[in-house]
């Protein structure tokens, strides 16, 4: 991979490298970029623009973050330009079906990625859902048939711990990869430094 700097967040993203002993590689272009660990997701797309790409190996797990913007069409219809902040953590043990814990605040914000390329519905809380703090905060979108797995995995610590500490982030699972959304906001070493520990300790606490 070639280093290309990003223009913007670059400090940011400079710090948090700099913290954890990450490496800091700047813009991907995967027509060009080959030799990396692509984070994918439901944000992925030929047209997306990947910057601040930095990755490493954070208390023995391979983690990636990086910006990504494109235009996402609103179930309104309309197409606005959308940016997410990512991390993505690989877990060790756990391999989890493809699904989406999505801020119903931002519920706009996938909607019509949802729609467009998944076939997924609104999981019922009264099959997974012991907090009541947990579903009025967040929805969690899969395929009906994976509800007994995800409810193995949300027990009430995951969503108390989500809900309580961490309900300004999305979280999208599949297989091995954890993927954590900040969408929109204010990109600086304490937002990096809460998503990594959020990833983490959820890693962690799935592999157990």
């Amino acid at each position: 991979m070639k280093f290309r700097p990003s223009r913007n967040n670059r400090r940011a993203f400079g710090q948090i490298a700099e913290e954890y002993d990450l490496v800091y590689f700047g813009n991907i272009d995967p027509k060009i970029d080959t030799d990396y660990d692509a984070i994918k997701g439901l944000t992925a797309s030929p047209h997306t623009q990947d910057e601040n790409y930095t990755t490493g190996n954070v208390y023995d797990y391979e983690i990636a973050f990086l910006q990504r913007s494109r235009q996402v069409r609103m179930l309104s219809k309309e197409k606005k330009t959308r940016q997410w902040t990512i991390l993505q953590v690989k877990l060790k043990k756990t391999k989890l079906p493809h699904f989406l814990i999505d801020g119903r605040r931002r519920t706009e914000e996938y909607g019509a990625l949802l729609a467009s390329t998944q076939r997924w519905r609104e999981i019922g809380w009264q099959h997974v859902a012991d907090d009541a703090n947990f579903p009025r905060t967040f929805a969690t979108y899969a395929c009906p048939i994976d509800v007994a797995a995800i409810s193995v995995a949300l027990t009430q610590e995951v969503q108390n711990m989500l809900a309580t500490h961490f309900p300004q982030f999305d979280y999208e699972f599949e297989r091995d990869k954890l993927i954590i959304y900040a969408t929109d906001t204010e990109v600086n070493l304490q937002l990096l430094d809460h998503m990594l520990r959020v990833g983490l300790w959820l890693a962690r606490y799935l592999d157990k």
